[in-house]
């Protein structure tokens, strides 16, 4: 990993970093895929991992079909952010999983408000990572998680350019690649 994407990870803030990861447990095609959560147990491992749920909670083969829905709702809307075009089929996916997954706001000494899950379980898993996004957009940190650019890749990463006009996930990999693609492609043009 290079200085540039280690400070890339770094800079997430801790809130949308439970994001960020839910989002890259599948991302890649062919050589280059990577796919984690294929089964309730590795589901259960992951949201255990990430302090979202007690050891020992059960989790179903439905469970594990909603934290895809949300992780895959999630990768639209994060690809809004680079794209800057909502597509309304994850809103929807959001809304009916938001309807399961109430939320309460808890003061706490230092005067701040956090959200958090009133229920318990994946269903409070969920809660809390949708608490987490609806945070992030209102703090303004949203805008930076994006998704890749290149269609192949679409993992999630967090912009720290100043201008928040980054589109890929390392300009090193996929960024090259595209910027190597259209040069190709304006070669091949030039030359008909």
């Amino acid at each position: 990993m290079t200085t540039r994407q280690e400070g890339q990870y770094k800079a997430v803030p801790e809130s949308l970093a439970v994001v960020q990861a839910l989002v890259n447990t599948q991302y890649g095609q062919g050589r280059y895929a990577h796919t984690e959560l294929t089964s309730p147990e590795q589901l259960r491992a992951w949201l255990v991992g990430y302090g979202l749920l007690k050891e020992g909670e059960p989790v179903s083969e439905g469970d594990l079909r909603r934290v895809l829905q949300l992780r895959e709702a999630l990768r639209s809307l994060l690809r809004a952010n680079v794209e800057k075009e909502v597509l309304t089929s994850p809103i929807g996916v959001l809304n009916h999983l938001a309807s399961a997954a109430p939320l309460k706001v808890r003061f706490h000494d230092d005067g701040r408000g956090t959200l958090e899950p009133d229920i318990a379980g994946v269903d409070g898993a969920l809660a809390s990572l949708i608490g987490e996004v609806f945070t992030a957009m209102i703090n303004g940190t949203w805008g930076r998680l994006k998704v890749c650019r290149y269609e192949r890749c679409q993992k999630a990463f967090y912009d720290t350019s100043k201008n928040r006009s980054g589109v890929w996930c390392s300009m090193a990999r996929c960024g090259s690649r595209q910027k190597a693609r259209a040069y190709r492609h304006r070669s091949r043009v030039a030359q008909d």
